[in-house]
Order: C-alpha cells, then sequence, then structure tokens
C-alpha cells in the first residue's frame, strides 16, 4: 500500500491513500490548531493505519483529533472516524439514510445547507450524494470539496500531489465538456460550484487525488462556464 503525506499550507496537512481496489488516491485532511486537530473526511476502516501513522508523523496520536467533518457518508469518508473517541464527528442531515459506517449514532447529523462550524464555513453543494457539502477554512483560505470535484482513479498531476495541477484542471475540463456530468445533476453541479466561487480560495483540497494550489477562482470560472454552454446546448435540443 502506497501513501502520501504531505503539507498543503502552513497547519494542514493531505493524506492520500493509494486504494489498488479502486485504481484512485483517496484524501483526508489534518488541519493542526491550538487546541486539537480537525480531520476532514477519514478514509477507509481497512487504511485506518495510515491516520495513525499520519499522526504519528505530527507527533500526535488518535486522541488529538477533536473535530471530524465528512463532506459525504460513503465510506472511505467516514470509516477512519472509529479511531477518534473524543472527537465530535459532524455530517450533513441528509446523509443519515446512506452514511456507509456501522454506527450512525457517533455522527451529528446536525448540519444543514449553510452555517459555520468552529472555523470552518460548510455549505451543500448538492452533488455526488444528496447531503455533499464543501467546507472553507477561511484563516488559510482552503477549500475541501469532497468528491463534488475531485480526480477520482486519476494519476496525479506531473507536478506530484499539491500543485497547480494544470493538466488535472484541462482534463476536468475536458470532462465536463464532454458530458461527465450528466444532464440530470448538470444544473445542482452548477449551482454548487456557483456557491463555492463565492469563497476566496487559494488551495482546492478534493476528496481523491490532486490538491490544486493557486489560481482557483479561475478554474471553478472555467468550469462554470463550460457547464452553461452544455446547458445551453441541453435546452437548444
Amino acid at each position: 500500500m502506497e501513501y502520501l503525506f504531505e503539507n498543503v499550507k502552513e497547519n494542514i496537512y493531505v493524506l492520500a491513500i493509494w486504494d489498488s481496489k479502486w485504481n484512485s488516491y483517496n484524501n483526508c485532511y489534518f488541519i493542526v490548531q491550538e487546541d486539537g486537530i480537525t480531520l476532514i473526511d477519514s478514509c477507509k476502516e481497512e487504511h485506518s493505519a495510515y491516520l495513525v501513522q499520519a499522526l504519528k508523523q505530527l507527533g500526535k496520536t488518535p486522541d488529538a483529533i477533536t473535530l471530524v467533518l465528512a463532506t459525504h457518508g460513503h465510506e472511505d469518508h467516514v470509516q477512519g472516524t472509529a479511531l477518534f473517541k473524543n472527537a465530535k464527528k459532524f455530517i450533513h442531515q441528509q446523509e443519515r439514510s446512506l452514511i456507509e459506517y456501522p454506527k450512525p449514532d457517533e455522527f451529528l447529523f446536525e448540519l444543514s445547507d449553510r452555517g459555520v462550524i468552529q472555523e470552518f464555513d460548510y455549505i451543500w453543494v448538492g452533488h455526488h450524494t444528496p447531503g455533499s457539502l464543501a467546507f472553507y477554512h477561511k484563516p488559510s483560505r482552503v477549500l475541501f470539496t469532497g468528491d463534488f470535484l475531485c480526480f477520482f482513479g486519476d494519476p496525479l498531476s506531473k507536478d506530484g500531489l499539491v500543485s497547480a495541477g494544470n493538466d488535472l484542471r484541462h482534463e476536468w475540463l475536458e470532462f465536463l465538456r464532454n458530458g461527465g456530468v450528466v444532464k440530470d445533476e448538470l444544473n445542482a453541479f452548477l449551482q454548487g460550484l456557483t456557491a463555492m466561487n463565492a469563497f476566496e480560495v487559494d488551495v482546492m483540497c478534493t476528496g481523491h487525488g490532486g490538491v490544486l494550489v493557486g489560481d482557483i477562482e479561475s478554474f471553478i470560472s472555467e468550469l462554470l462556464h463550460a457547464g452553461k454552454q452544455l446547458q445551453e446546448i441541453h435546452v437548444d435540443k
């Protein structure tokens, strides 16, 4: 099993675990604060040892995790939370019926469509799963998109895990232009992009694969433009 553990920005780290079953890197994120560590997404249960290893590299133990924020309820985003007995665990209320976690009541299904929890703004993006959320850490200007926008099954950028990732951006635009987001889901996808574009973002931390650094507003704007062009084509048809 291959994994990468890298600094994203001051006090923010990405753990990207290679999942040979899915042929993808599954990502989770550590935000180190004075009063504890926030974890955004938490990998599959079978990969939990890599969470412990990452914490050791930070000189910490699982008890240091005080807050877990899940972008949605799929197994690779929630199952690792079983390690963190002292943490409060939050997820959107619409994920209750589909969360892939054996003890769902360990989570607080209190997040709605928009709000603030500690240092994080959150917004409902409503694509990928009914309760998918994006989290924005205003102090660092880092956006966590979960699987709403990610590089599932893609190789890393030629420039590495944390990079400008221009090759990945180009591929995502081509994916969208070629109908990668189906017609029935396109409107919700564009609404999610519009909501995220309201934040001032320096880094985009995705649910799988590359972490994008720099000029995020332009990337989101390009996606919006391409998506709106597709909408017009659908209307004409």
